[in-house]
């Protein structure tokens, strides 16, 4: 690398930095201000009447239809609020828009998860898991 394109690369090092401190910086806010969007939304819905929910046998939910929203997908998979939205506007994980909110069938959820499930383990694991199943096999595992 000449003098000159190493000069170039320092010089542009610390942007770099700065662009991803900011890019971290609006993933929160965007994540902030999505739940604050939920949270006003919710305030906006009316609980369902009464009669319809006896009419339902108790139930608040018709036919067993379950509907998470965004806040419950995350906290199913344990992941952020902008990874999830990333995987929904791919279309990787199905949801349905009723009016302002994005709900998810926990169907669909699940489903989304067995497609990711790819049953093979590291190398390591592998090996790991080979000794649990085989005692005999640690031992000789320790001697090499």
């Amino acid at each position: 690398m000449n003098f000159r394109a190493w000069q170039l690369k320092r010089t542009l090092e610390p942007l770099m930095e700065a662009l991803e401190s900011h890019h971290r910086s609006l993933e929160e806010l965007e994540s902030t201000l999505i739940e604050l969007e939920e949270n006003l939304s919710r305030r906006e819905e009316r609980p369902e009447r009464p009669q319809a929910q006896q009419q339902e046998g108790g139930e608040g939910v018709r036919g067993g239809l379950d509907l998470l929203s965004i806040t419950d997908v995350c906290q199913e998979l344990r992941m952020g609020k902008s990874w999830v939205y990333r995987r929904i506007q791919s279309g990787e994980i199905p949801s349905v828009k009723l009016g302002h909110n994005i709900k998810v069938r926990r169907e669909d959820l699940e489903g989304y998860l067995e497609g990711q499930r790819t049953g093979l383990l590291p190398h390591s694991s592998q090996r790991i898991a080979g000794t649990l199943h085989h005692p005999e096999a640690a031992h000789t595992e320790q001697r090499k």
